[in-house]
């Protein structure tokens, strides 16, 4: 794993993580050049979402048999055409079409890319470089959407999406250049070692992986409840508009550094314990956030420590699937992407429930609730013996 390779790899994260996010920053453009509501452009992220989880697997499973270099270029070149479609989008039926198409290409890339950083790196170090690969997602959020809006406000929310279409250009003669041909890898057997195709997958422990997919899901149901509704959980206690900016630029800044974090954490404590740890101080925040909501200073920390916390789950869980898998990891990581973007979408409904029939400030109980579920899961997971592979 070159400098240039990581550079490759975190890049390619961050354009499918800011495409993702990007219909949040542009939202009020692109309602008033469409003619269509807010509420109905924000269902482009449920729909990136839904995409995302659904085609994941099923790529995964068909593309298997390839080189990852041409996969993953075709992939963008796909990213690239349905972002060139939202881009001139007459209307809005048509850029939902565009934005199913990228978001599918979409995850194919993540879930590539994140195969190829764990089998290019060191068992004891991939946990950190996953971490520090997936950061990419989290950057997006602190550099990309504020970037393509003030795009968007300055020359049209359509020449967003454009800025979108040359990085992903540039990301694509990175890869050409920095992403490998592994077609075959040693594999240790009782009968000695010998190579075998690089699409070889064998999942070791079946029980443990199914877990560690509902550790996920729980956790990004449990974040996204309160999540989403953020912005009237800040303005029901006396915030403004620019004080929610403040708390999706701590969110933002939070998600880099729990990413990296979670990753290198879990090459030192293992998966098992540090979930145990980042589990119950997530619950913890959740439970005194309403405390501290009148407040300011106080009330940053604990968004920011929930956001970090929250952030390092992901590449914590990663880093321990593989743990259970022999081979190539892509299409378990495929499971685990669809059962994150799965987390985020009933999340939201959940979260919508429960401010529609209860209060907003019920959120983060519930919150807490279904992470509990979450931290028994964790801890009834095996503790394997660090980078020891059955």
């Amino acid at each position: 794993m070159s400098v240039m390779r990581i550079a490759t790899f975190i890049l390619s994260i961050f354009i499918v993580g800011m495409v993702e996010m990007m219909v949040a920053g542009i939202m009020n453009l692109m309602s008033n050049d469409l003619h269509v509501s807010e509420a109905i452009i924000g269902q482009l992220v449920t729909l990136y979402a839904i995409t995302f989880a659904i085609a994941g697997p099923i790529l995964v499973k068909l593309t298997n048999r390839f080189s990852p270099r041409p996969v993953l270029l075709w992939a963008l070149l796909v990213f690239i055409a349905g972002n060139v479609i939202i881009a001139v989008a007459p209307n809005f039926t048509v850029l939902v079409f565009g934005r199913i198409i990228s978001s599918a290409a979409a995850a194919l890339i993540v879930v590539k890319i994140l195969a190829l950083t764990a089998l290019l790196t060191a068992p004891q170090h991939r946990g950190k470089m996953i971490g520090i690969v997936y950061s990419g997602f989290s950057g997006a959020n602190v550099l990309g959407v504020p970037i393509g809006t003030i795009i968007g406000d300055l020359v049209g929310w359509r020449y967003t999406f454009i800025f979108i279409v040359i990085i992903s250009v540039l990301v694509g003669i990175l890869m050409y250049f920095y992403v490998p041909h592994p077609q075959y890898q040693t594999v240790s057997t009782e009968a000695g070692t010998q190579k075998r195709e690089s699409s070889y997958s064998k999942v070791l422990r079946p029980a443990e992986v199914i877990k560690f997919l509902g550790i996920t899901f729980l956790l990004l149901v449990a974040n996204s409840v309160t999540f989403i509704y953020i912005n009237p959980l800040m303005l029901s206690s006396g915030h403004d508009l620019s004080f929610v900016s403040i708390t999706l630029l701590i969110n933002g800044v939070a998600g880099v550094i729990g990413t990296s974090m979670g990753g290198f954490l879990s090459d030192r404590l293992t998966s098992k314990r540090w979930l145990i740890i980042a589990t119950s101080l997530f619950i913890t925040m959740m439970l005194i956030l309403n405390l501290f909501l009148p407040g300011t200073g106080l009330l940053l920390m604990v968004i920011f420590i929930w956001n970090i916390m929250q952030w390092s789950t992901n590449p914590a869980v990663q880093s321990g699937i593989i743990e259970h898998v022999e081979g190539d990891t892509s299409q378990v990581m495929s499971w685990n992407m669809s059962s994150l973007n799965a987390g985020i979408g009933i999340g939201g409904i959940v979260g919508g429930l429960v401010v529609s029939k209860i209060d907003v400030l019920a959120t983060t109980y519930f919150s807490a609730a279904i992470a509990l579920l979450a931290l028994i899961l964790i801890i009834s997971l095996k503790q394997v013996e660090k980078y020891h592979r059955a």
